[in-house]
């Protein structure tokens, strides 16, 4: 008995030291008895005292020595080679893309050997065309959203083909507006098919300078007229070309001159145009500094 009545006594000095005070007096400002959350600073402030370091950066979408083409402008000099990099920067790379079945004829189709996504379902631009190494026989309906991944095969016409494609299941749909680029690009998350043909084809109608060595000069004389072709190497590979300048008339002598005299750090501006004979093809070009 003696034992029970000081346990009962005990538990009665501790039932206050569980609630708010020794008093309820109905205020709910008091402590409620739950921790709250340190905010993003004071755990940002934390982890850096445990580990002595401050969060990593995000890695930067076109790293140092790339070209990132929201920097050049017509007045920015680039280097033949590094043009040339940049512009098939994609080719043979693996991606993600999600779009609509392009469907020529009806509101239905069956996935063959390959399959065209267009951006918006019933759309008649194909941005995309994927080549299957087997036939699918996958029907699908045109407003069912696509998940396929391939590896991009530049064709000479520019548009966007990718060969060794399949189809993804149960992938989630792509975020608009993500910010990628070639050297970012993990090959697995999902890009809308619009804004990757838009970043494909980033380079082309842009006003650029570029810098190379003087290779060699074709004039080509057909129906149409005259054409005068002007090809650049890099400076550190002088028998490679990498970009052929398609000149607005005939070259002057004296600036013909000067080209072969001192080849190396040519400077035309043009306007990128698109692949040509597996070079950067510029047109509209004129010489800047010779």
């Amino acid at each position: 008995m003696k034992r029970t009545a000081v346990a009962m006594a005990f538990l009665v000095l501790m039932v206050p030291a569980c609630g708010g005070g020794p008093e309820d007096d109905g205020d709910s400002s008091g402590d409620t008895g739950v921790l709250e959350a340190p905010d993003s600073t004071e755990t940002a402030s934390m982890q850096e005292q445990d580990t002595g370091q401050e969060p990593a950066a995000p890695e930067p979408l076109y790293p140092e020595g790339k070209l990132d083409p929201a920097e050049v402008t017509a007045d920015t000099p680039v280097g033949a080679a590094a043009l040339y990099e940049a512009f098939f920067a994609w080719d043979g790379l693996e991606v993600t893309l999600q779009g609509y079945p392009g469907i020529f004829y009806g509101d239905s189709m069956t996935i063959e050997d390959e399959v065209a996504l267009v951006g918006t379902p019933g759309g008649d631009q194909e941005l995309a065309t994927f080549a299957f190494d087997s036939v699918q026989g996958v029907p699908v309906g045109g407003d069912r959203l696509l998940t396929v991944r391939g590896t991009v095969d530049y064709y000479w016409t520019g548009d966007l083909m990718l060969t060794g494609a399949s189809l993804v299941q149960g992938a989630e749909e792509a975020a608009p507006g993500t910010a990628t680029s070639p050297y970012a690009c993990n090959g697995t998350t999902p890009i809308p098919v619009a804004e990757f043909h838009e970043l494909f084809n980033t380079w082309i109608g842009r006003r650029v300078v570029v810098e190379g060595y003087y290779h060699s000069t074709t004039t080509s004389t057909t129906d149409y007229g005259v054409t005068v072709r002007v090809d650049l190497a890099g400076s550190g590979d002088i028998y490679t070309k990498y970009v052929a300048c398609e000149m607005t008339g005939a070259i002057p002598e004296t600036s013909d001159s000067a080209m072969v005299a001192s080849r190396d750090g040519v400077r035309i501006r043009g306007t990128i145009a698109g692949e040509s004979f597996g070079l950067v093809g510029l047109e509209d070009c004129v010489l800047v500094n010779r």
